[in-house]
């Protein structure tokens, strides 16, 4: 029977950190490596909220990268 087990997993934080000179939106993204793969989404999006709350820019979006492999 195949299985997947989870190699790596990133959180991803997405900034809006202002507008360039055309008027685009100027983003910049945060990266935490080395979560551990069994960590559950709710504790993922805990971690983000307290990390969140100590940033000074306006958040855009969280996201959960993992990284597979087949056993």
């Amino acid at each position: 029977m195949i299985r997947w087990v989870t190699k790596r997993t990133r959180l991803v934080l997405q900034f809006h950190v202002g507008l360039a000179d055309d008027g685009k939106d100027v983003m910049a993204t945060k990266s935490f490596q080395n979560i551990q793969g069994e960590a559950s989404d709710s504790s993922l999006t805990a971690v983000a909220t307290a990390l969140i709350s100590l940033q000074q820019y306006q958040i855009d979006s969280i996201s959960r990268q993992n990284t597979y492999s087949i056993d």
